[in-house]
């Protein structure tokens, strides 16, 4: 078999991301001016939201939920099937979270949240797992039954729909990330989306230290709040607003590889792909699929297998109540079925523009040819 270099991501770049980050070496600011603006209205067309650009999805969180969180000991529902920023940023915020379970597309829902609402709890996080839109009708009339706040984690979820209305424009916030792995990748970067202006102005406070300047005099300013510096610098933003001009296009890019997995996936009846019921509503950020029957042990061997192919594979997630840092936050008892079960067989499969036929095809054969190895 041929040898492969099939690493999990790289980046789609174009003659538009080089002009733009040309022009702004040229402009000679770099530090967050124009271009910033140029991202944020860009995605206020599409959003038709307040955004909020900053320096990573972590601090777009941490910057949302500081804008929540206003009482000690308050609690948050976040899904333990997650990256480790959703559930961290709750407790830099002052905030405690209360992990929660998920159903078996991996996302958040009713079922897997209301035994977990106390006099505390005063919002949820919800994750559009690998690009699908998590159950929002039913989250929503959860959160108004029990008077509860909601932020949508839609960094997977760029873009993506439910029931016709796209993601990030269904809670009072919502955050993205612009990691080099996401579907609008700056390298790092973020934006918070908010429903309120009136929260949207105190953000664009505190992402810059909290400073006001004077309109009148700009060398004045006034320390308004303490905040942080969550800054995106000029070339992360001309990347940015780059890779927007550029969504359509790389989205059908990434459905249409992704159709290919559905496809060679037939072919290997050991695997299934993570269910996706309309193509046409999905980010197609992840392909994960699942190896019925597996162990984590077993999963294991077959990604190192396939990585001394030359294939790079990953895996979303560990959940995070097998991690030690979230030992604290696991109520007495509490247990973690659906995702124990889907970390023992899922991993994610590389997709990203840029990959070839010839590499999902080759892939698809070592697949095989590990699985049989290994079972």
């Amino acid at each position: 078999m041929e040898q492969y270099s099939l690493p999990f991501h790289r980046p789609s770049f174009s003659a538009l991301e080089r002009q733009y980050l040309q022009e702004a070496l040229e402009e000679g600011y770099w530090g967050g001016g124009r271009w910033i603006e140029r991202l944020e209205k860009a995605l206020q067309h599409i959003y038709e939201r307040e955004v909020i650009v900053v320096s990573s999805g972590t601090s777009a969180l941490h910057l949302a939920l500081s804008l929540l969180i206003d009482e000690k000991d308050t609690e948050v529902i976040v899904p333990t099937w997650t990256f480790t920023a959703t559930a961290s940023e709750v407790v830099h915020a002052g905030g405690i979270p209360v992990l929660a379970d998920v159903n078996e597309s991996l996302h958040i829902s009713p079922e897997t949240v209301e035994s977990l609402i106390s006099s505390r709890t005063r919002g949820i996080i919800v994750v559009h797992y690998a690009g699908v839109a998590a159950p929002m009708a039913e989250l929503l009339q959860l959160c108004r039954k029990y008077n509860l706040w909601l932020i949508e984690d839609a960094c997977h979820a760029v873009p993506a729909y439910y029931g016709g209305q796209l993601c990030g424009t269904f809670g009072e916030m919502a955050t993205l990330s612009f990691h080099a792995t996401k579907p609008i990748a700056a390298g790092q970067g973020g934006a918070v989306l908010l429903s309120n202006p009136d929260l949207a102005e105190r953000a664009r406070i505190l992402r810059r230290n909290g400073l006001q300047r004077s309109s009148e005099m700009p060398w004045l300013y006034e320390v308004k709040a303490l905040g942080w510096n969550y800054m995106l610098s000029d070339f992360q933003a001309a990347v940015g607003l780059a890779q927007v001009a550029r969504l359509e296009e790389n989205w059908k890019e990434r459905r249409r590889l992704a159709l290919l997995y559905d496809d060679m996936l037939r072919g290997i009846p050991e695997l299934t792909p993570y269910p996706v019921s309309s193509p046409e509503t999905a980010a197609w950020h992840l392909y994960p699929v699942f190896w019925s029957g597996a162990t984590a042990e077993k999963k294991n061997r077959l990604l190192q297998y396939l990585h001394r192919k030359g294939f790079t594979l990953n895996v979303h997630y560990k959940p995070l109540h097998l991690h030690p840092a979230y030992r604290p936050y696991i109520h007495k008892g509490q247990t973690f079925p659906t995702a124990d079960r889907a970390y023992e067989e899922i991993f994610s499969l590389p997709l990203w523009v840029g990959m070839t036929e010839g590499q999902i095809s080759a892939l698809g054969e070592t697949l095989k040819a590990g699985l049989a190895e290994i079972a």
